[in-house]
């Protein structure tokens, strides 16, 4: 197999992400605050309430700053890419290229994370302990897992992003289901609120969906007490899975799709 297009198609993700300098740095900056402002909220419920649902409120707040730095790397807008795609018509030259159009989408949408782990996520973590003690680690292979538990969170995201752009086929606009989505990692990955914010039910429910595997499962990975090789696994688990139904649902569109009736 010739991996060639494939890691051009990564560095040409990288470069873009990284062309719009200006935007890189409002980006950070806008995640920066609301870094800080997560950190003094939780500093004050740390001080009146110091256990939170059976969990220790620092603690709580390590996790929401810990997810709140990595969700920007692992963000992806592949299902608007997608969408647009089928929109245009773009989507036929796609077909006919001797080259997997899912392979090159991950592709650059990797390169796209690499840069943006680097120039907003690295910074991001740093900027939050500053503001509130995350109990980082000093053990290399904590940090080494925690970029693992990114590129799984990665993998999870595109692909299901990667499904949501095909359904945009089927009902003929993104715009629905990106909205959906927002909603519902906002709620659901853990970096804006905490899991151990909701009810016994509520959070069984976030359990048993993929968004809490975006933000919360990273954070859990670098600062948390579970073992990392079983959240490691559901990650790969969802991605596998995801992608099964997302390659099920391109092959199927590929075959219906048409423009300008042929």
């Amino acid at each position: 197999m010739n991996l060639a297009p494939f890691r051009a198609a990564a560095a040409l993700g990288f470069r873009h992400h990284l062309a719009y300098r200006a935007e890189v740095v409002i980006q950070l900056v806008a995640a920066g605050i609301i870094a800080a402002l997560n950190g003094a909220l939780w500093s004050a419920a740390a001080e009146s309430a110091p256990v939170l649902g059976g969990v220790p409120t620092t603690a709580v707040r390590a996790g929401v700053l810990v997810a709140w730095a990595g969700i920007g790397a692992v963000a992806t807008r592949v299902h608007e890419d997608m969408g647009e795609r089928f929109r245009t018509g773009q989507i036929a030259a796609d077909l006919v290229r001797p080259i997997s159009l899912p392979g090159m989408i991950y592709a650059r949408d990797l390169g796209r994370a690499s840069a943006a782990f680097l120039v907003q996520a690295v910074p991001l973590l740093a900027i939050s302990a500053c503001f509130a003690p995350l109990g980082l680690p000093h053990e290399p292979s904590r940090w080494l897992s925690w970029v693992a538990a990114l590129l799984g969170a990665h993998l999870v995201n595109v692909a299901l992003s990667f499904s949501l752009g095909i359904g945009a086929f089927r009902i003929g606009s993104a715009t629905g289901l990106t909205h959906v989505k927002a909603t519902l990692v906002s709620l659901f990955a853990g970096a804006l609120l905490p899991l151990e914010l909701f009810g016994p039910t509520l959070q069984a429910v976030a359990r048993c969906l993929p968004f809490h595997l975006l933000g919360r499962t990273p954070a859990l990975v670098l600062v948390g007490t579970e073992p990392v090789l079983p959240l490691l696994a559901e990650q790969a688990a969802w991605a596998v899975a995801l992608w099964a139904l997302g390659l099920w649902m391109w092959t199927r569109a590929a075959r219906t799709f048409t423009v300008a009736g042929g």
